[in-house]
């Protein structure tokens, strides 16, 4: 198991086969994957292989999509990390609802900031807010990026 990074709260890790059935609750909630315009997963065997495209994905980029975990409990919460685009990596960040307004996600994202900087030495990525998801922007909005000029759900690093 590689651990990405840690923090007051969280523990940041590669996912693990044994973690779908946390994926598999967090994305089946029909409520939460109407608000990003994903259709919610119906099936285990979904998590287990958006589990085995994350590790693909780990070993073509050297990054890739996250488990966040609480640091005292071990308790999945959610997942955040980035994910290679035509445009570049992009951070993304998803949590159960039940640890919504915690102060998780801003931190998650923090965390991956940070890791992208120091660790890969990334020179430039993104995170984009969905529109339809203004708690998404309000992390954004307070964490370490930069609103992007062109458009107001994009916020970026790029570094000078």
């Amino acid at each position: 198991m590689k651990i990405i990074c840690d923090t007051k709260n969280l523990v940041l890790r590669e996912f693990l086969e044994i973690d779908a059935y946390e994926v598999y609750q967090m994305n089946a909630d029909e409520e939460l994957m109407k608000s990003i315009n994903e259709k919610p997963y119906a099936t285990e065997e979904e998590a287990t292989f958006f589990i085995e495209k994350m590790m693909e994905h780990y070993a073509a980029h050297g990054f890739g999509l996250w488990g966040v975990h609480e640091l005292r409990s071990g308790r999945f919460l959610g997942w955040c990390g980035l994910r290679a685009t035509k445009y570049g990596p992009v951070i993304n960040v998803r949590l159960k609802k039940k640890h919504w307004n915690k102060g998780y996600a801003k931190e998650a994202v923090n965390a991956v900031v940070e890791y992208a900087i120091n660790e890969l030495q990334l020179t430039k990525f993104a995170a984009k807010a969905n529109a339809n998801t203004p708690a998404t922007l309000a992390i954004l909005k307070k964490s370490k990026l930069t609103a992007s000029e062109e458009n107001p759900l994009v916020f970026k690093f790029i570094s000078a």
